[in-house]
């Protein structure tokens, strides 16, 4: 049986590492010349699938869930990054236990959204930035690069800063400096990569597992109460000074360039492309993953909400709502001395995992949209990283004082690049051209998603009008608005472009 080969144009390898041991089944009328083309393809991919999943099983199993286990768990990371952090101890402090109910429905609609992100990277072998680059002109993928890098930047501001920020709480080390000692994670990020897929998954897990201890330790010594807890899932209900925070919320929950990042990271795990039960097996495990990941991360923020809904949190008094460092200082007057350093421990922790995926998130999305710039790993890493921890840098230096207010702001701009990773996601998705007849979506699921997806711009558009009304000129805020909305308009009435090779990679897909 020949091994059949993508084409070389904006794919990537799903089956087999192209080695010595597979040149032998290229079909034998290919030339050396068509070989070596072939192999200069692969060597412009940066995922290879390392880890083996085996045979295809009837019924469910553990031990093939494991195999699969690991993608979820790294997405689920920018669910639980310092921007959220301080969205829970805001709502919480500023709601109480109210709007528990709207971190669970934020946290299923980011299940749905990454499950199709990581349906599309399995079924095409292509992650979404790939994807994009391939299916739509280039200077709509280029704006839409455009705007993932802002929030990128956006997103790792949060991080980096909320690093510093808990190296302040354990050594009081000055922001500046914690800033600068979080551009070492480049380096630890490389090394670990040097070891493989599996000791990063494991690497991360430990540092999610670090962040479950000290958040709830802390809600336990806050003395919750649990009938409250219940209450706030089951009733959907939204005090009137809590809007901001709520909105906020959804923008540091659903991240754009987590898809871009999910996507690809399912391509670490060996598939068949032509073979449409282990494209099934593969989807239906990393389903199941991604819930159990998500799951995790919402207990983790509800944690923090409740700890803050107990020690913050009084119905009718407007208190100044804290902020990352404050956090500190609030849980050791409540809880005692020692809760601060938990609250830091659990900060650092989400502030490293997130800075890493950041990076590697960044590294796809580059690479994706324009190929390998660059050769060497370390290099682009470091980049990746330049790219970030300039700004963040100006922040700590120039924004301290007001950091808790800009972290408020870039949840929103989280919020409002959001849609635009969105719309193009549900559109590649509901292709037959790139999703092949069996894995594209079907009618039910393209009416659950769209309207998701019509929710978060009918949000976005409530969050321009909220912040206009602040704005100095806000005859200019109306006018960059209105181009936004017109963008996202055009983006969802936009066709793909068809890319004859969809129809090629389809082949595979059907046969």
């Amino acid at each position: 049986m020949p091994f059949k080969m993508r084409p070389k144009n904006g794919t990537t390898e799903t089956s087999l590492l192209l080695s010595s041991s597979t040149e032998a089944s290229i079909e034998t009328n290919t030339s050396p010349e068509t070989v070596e083309e072939e192999r200069a393809g692969f060597e412009e991919v940066i995922i290879k699938p390392e880890i083996e999943t085996g045979v295809v099983e009837s019924g469910f199993s553990w031990f093939k869930l494991w195999k699969y286990t690991g993608p979820g768990f790294l997405m689920s990371i920018a669910y639980l990054d310092p921007g959220n952090l301080e969205a829970d101890l805001q709502i919480g402090a500023v709601a109480g236990y109210s709007l528990l109910w709207a971190l669970l429905y934020a946290h299923i609609t980011g299940l749905l959204i990454q499950c199709f992100a990581a349906r599309a990277g399995v079924v095409t072998g292509q992650h979404l930035a790939q994807l994009i680059k391939n299916n739509y002109p280039r200077p709509i993928s280029i704006m839409l690069w455009v705007i993932t890098e802002i929030a990128i930047i956006g997103s790792d501001i949060q991080e980096i800063v909320g690093t510093a920020i808990a190296l302040k709480i354990l050594f009081g080390l000055p922001l500046w400096l914690g800033t600068m000692l979080t551009a070492l994670d480049t380096f630890i990020f490389m090394l670990l990569q040097n070891y493989g897929m599996r000791k990063l998954e494991a690497f991360f897990m430990t540092l999610i597992t670090t962040m479950a201890i000290c958040f709830w330790i802390e809600m336990f010594l806050s003395g919750f109460n649990a009938e409250e807890i219940v209450k706030g899932i089951i009733i959907p209900y939204v005090p009137r000074r809590a809007i901001i925070q709520l909105v906020a919320m959804v923008g540091a929950v659903i991240m754009p360039h987590n898809l871009y990042l999910h996507s690809a990271l399912v391509m670490t795990r060996k598939t068949d492309p032509s073979s449409h039960v282990k494209l099934k097996e593969a989807n239906f495990y990393f389903a199941i993953e991604s819930a159990v990941a998500l799951l995790a991360s919402y207990l983790i923020n509800m944690a923090i909400v409740v700890v803050f809904a107990q020690v913050f949190y009084s119905p009718n008094e407007e208190k100044p709502l804290p902020g990352l460092y404050d956090a500190g200082k609030v849980l050791s007057n409540t809880l005692g001395y020692a809760s601060k350093y938990l609250w830091a421990c659990g900060l650092l922790a989400a502030g490293q995992s997130s800075t890493m995926t950041g990076t590697l998130a960044g590294q796809f999305v580059i690479e994706g949209f324009f190929g390998k710039v660059l050769k060497k790993p370390w290099h682009r890493n470091a980049i990746t990283r330049g790219i970030a921890l300039v700004p963040s840098m100006l922040v700590a230096i120039f924004a301290v004082g007001n950091f808790d207010a800009m972290g408020e702001l870039l949840n929103v701009l989280q919020s409002l690049c959001l849609p635009t990773a969105i719309i193009p996601l549900l559109k590649l998705t509901s292709s037959k051209e790139i999703m092949g007849t069996t894995f594209k979506t079907n009618n039910f699921w393209k009416i659950i998603s769209w309207t998701l997806a019509a929710i978060i711009i009918c949000i976005n558009l409530f969050l321009l009008v909220l912040y206009l009304e602040v704005l100095d000129n806000i005859l200019l805020g109306y006018i960059f608005g209105g181009i936004y909305f017109v963008f996202i308009g055009y983006l969802s009435l936009l066709p793909l472009n068809g890319n004859k090779n969809n129809s090629q990679n389809n082949l595979q897909i059907e046969n």
